[in-house]
């Protein structure tokens, strides 16, 4: 683990050919990059696919040491909800109460929004994901699955143990 107290982390999602994939830029408070993820994701909405995107950064985060996180992403409807700016449809709301408990894990955090330029390396990463294709998508989507409170109906009623 990397001891790091405020982290910048920066979300974005893609889509193409049917698919869709997440990527994830985080950097410490002076810049330097600590971790960049692009993961393949289940086809959905692109707001789903974006909440997914900002959830996983803000759990990777929580794993390196973060105290203070930073959230950015170039998706105005995540920004507005997570700010309380915006209602929460009901197709969201398990993807939100599980965004906002991870944040509400952090000493303090905050959502903002931001160009796409401005979030052009997780754009990137996310692209790059879609382009690796198909080869990763099982193993990833696996991982995805099983971060904390992202859990399907199937998965809680497996046996504890079996993954």
């Amino acid at each position: 683990m990397i001891a790091v107290q405020t982290v910048e982390i920066y979300a974005s999602a893609a889509e193409g050919d049917g698919r869709a994939a997440l990527g994830v830029v985080i950097r410490d408070s002076d810049g330097q990059t600590l971790r960049v993820v692009g993961r393949i994701a289940r086809p959905a909405p692109p707001v789903v696919v974006a909440y997914r995107a900002v959830l996983h950064g803000v759990w990777t985060a929580k794993r390196l040491g973060a105290r203070r996180i930073r959230v950015f992403t170039e998706h105005p409807e995540v920004v507005a909800q997570l700010t309380g700016d915006a209602e929460v449809s009901a197709d969201l709301i398990g993807l939100y109460l599980q965004t906002k408990a991870m944040l509400n894990a952090y000493r303090w955090s905050s959502v903002e929004l931001i160009t796409r330029e401005q979030n052009a390396a997780a754009i990137q990463a996310a692209a790059e994901a879609l382009v690796r294709g198909h080869a990763a998508a099982v193993s990833e989507e696996d991982e995805l699955d099983f971060l904390p409170l992202w859990l399907s109906a199937e998965r809680v009623a497996e046996p504890a143990g079996h993954h």
